[in-house]
Formats: structure tokens, C-alpha cells, sequence
């Protein structure tokens, strides 16, 4: 006969349904060879058959609360080389984002700083193109009438324009390095 004041049940022997005793006051258990264990309701005499799983099942829903009051708090409950380990990686990611933030955005300036210098380049050569192109033109017509006016004139101005074209990429390529050096010392 199992005693009904015990606070913590035998897990090997325990009743599945602690409404039954409730209501009827006495129970009786038996376990058979296959480790089940039958309870029978003194009231109405019918057993009923049930595993120890079962059992422990409804005796742990009665019994959280309290072990819920009873746990340590979460910090001792731990492992302590765990909570060590998870606080080394904190710190290596939150410690270790801004360098990398600020490397994406050096990537991103270096960037737009080489866009800069490759669209002069670009503009040079086009200017290049032209001036080439003008000034053959320029040579055939001066040949052909035998005079220089107004084609020594047009030869100076398409000159003029890369030498123009090469101060601007200069200046352009200049400007992005020193862009690019000022913000990698800020970063």
C-alpha cells in the first residue's frame, strides 16, 4: 500500500492518477514482471494498467512548481567555464565590429576614390582621342590650302585641351589619394 503523505514518490512505484486517490482515498499498486505498474481503485475494484513514465509524468506536473522555487539562480546554475567561454565571445564580436565596420567603409572610400581616378583617365583619353584626331585634320587642311590660318590656331587649342586633360587628372588622382589617406587616419 503506497503511503499518500509522502512529498516525493518512489519513481520505481508510484500511482498514475492522483485523482483517483483524491476521491476515493485508497488505492493499491502492484508491478508486475514487465516493470508496469497496475493500480487498482478500491471503489471500484478495476485495475489499470500503466507504465512508470506515465506515472512520473503527473507526479513532475505537481511537483515543478516547487523545484521551480527551489533552482539556484541561473548564474551558479551554470557551468562556469560556459559562461566564461559565451563572455570571451561577446567581447571578441562587439570588441571586434568597429575594426571591421571601418574597414568596409575604407573599402568603400578606396573605391569611389579609384571610380574618380579611372573616370579622369577615361576623360583624358577620350580628350587625347579628339585632340589627335583634330590635329590630323587640322595638318591635312593647312597642307592641302598651303596656309596656317585658322589651323595653327585649332592644333594650339586641341593641345591645349590635354595638357588641360592632364592637369585634371592630377589634380583628380591628388585629391583621391589624399581623400583616402585622411580617412584611413581617421579610422
Amino acid at each position: 500500500m503506497a503511503d499518500d503523505t509522502d512529498p516525493k514518490p518512489d519513481s520505481s512505484s508510484s500511482t498514475s492518477d492522483t485523482s483517483a486517490t483524491a476521491s476515493t482515498g485508497t488505492t493499491s499498486d502492484s508491478t508486475d514482471a514487465a516493470g508496469s505498474t497496475t493500480t487498482s481503485d478500491a471503489s471500484s475494484g478495476s485495475p489499470s494498467n500503466s507504465d512508470a513514465s506515465d506515472s512520473s509524468t503527473a507526479n513532475e506536473s505537481s511537483s515543478s512548481t516547487s523545484s521551480a522555487e527551489n533552482s539556484p539562480p541561473l548564474s551558479t546554475a551554470l557551468n562556469p567555464q560556459i559562461v566564461q567561454a559565451v563572455g570571451t565571445t561577446n567581447h571578441a564580436v562587439l570588441n571586434g565590429a568597429g575594426p571591421g565596420a571601418n574597414g568596409i567603409a575604407y573599402q568603400k572610400v578606396a573605391q569611389a576614390a579609384a571610380y574618380a581616378v579611372q573616370d579622369s583617365t577615361d576623360y583624358m583619353r577620350n580628350i587625347m582621342s579628339m585632340a589627335s584626331a583634330t590635329t590630323g585634320v587640322a595638318m591635312q587642311k593647312m597642307l592641302a590650302e598651303k596656309t596656317t590660318d585658322p589651323y595653327a590656331d585649332i592644333i594650339a587649342a586641341a593641345t591645349k585641351a590635354v595638357t588641360d586633360a592632364q592637369e585634371t587628372f592630377t589634380k583628380v588622382g591628388t585629391a583621391s589619394s589624399g581623400v583616402v589617406k585622411d580617412f584611413d587616419s581617421m579610422a
